[in-house]
């Protein structure tokens, strides 16, 4: 079966059941079509996200905190799809590729975030700045870049840094 349709079964809870109960799920029984057994709202989550729905609404495209209590889902804007598939679909290791040899001998994030931006439409900066990351840490790895501005902080233990712009150089 391809289609795969989660249900919750609202099961009565205690009277004086909190509201991150409801919220987690703790008094409901998760199903599919598929017969996956889901003990819980985690369960029920991976379930979504593994088969292209939102794990926020688990593909219905409405939030329920309660039972007489259904609104809009933000997450998927109602589709019950998430909308990270299509994105995973588009960057491969050819389009970080193409991304690289566009970008400048010396750039900066904000460079990588534009670039990006235009060639991932309409998407998001929740989209975007995740990618842009692959892309620097992909150019990291393969030795292509390096980072080419000191940290403006650096914590007395040397661990934590903090950079205000950082700056990147192609080797």
């Amino acid at each position: 079966m391809t289609e795969h349709v989660i249900t919750i079964r609202w099961v009565d809870a205690p009277e004086d059941v909190g509201f991150d109960d409801f919220v987690e799920g703790t008094y409901n029984s998760f199903t599919c079509t598929c017969e996956l057994p889901l003990a819980d709202r985690d369960a029920a989550t991976v379930h979504a996200a593994e088969s292209g729905q939102c794990p926020t609404c688990l593909g219905s495209g409405q939030i329920s905190p309660n039972p007489r209590d259904t609104g809009g889902c933000q997450t998927c804007d109602g589709s019950g799809r998430t909308k990270t598939v299509t994105v995973r679909a588009r960057v491969t290791e050819e389009f970080l590729k193409d991304m690289a040899e566009l970008l400048p001998a010396q750039f900066g994030l904000e460079e990588v975030v534009a670039l990006l931006e235009a060639h991932l439409p309409d998407r998001g900066a929740d989209t975007v700045l995740p990618v842009a990351a692959g892309l620097i840490r992909y150019l990291e790895v393969r030795g292509d870049i390096v980072l080419g501005t000191a940290p403006d902080y650096v914590s007395d233990d040397g661990c934590g840094r903090a950079y205000d712009d950082p700056r990147w150089i192609r080797t």
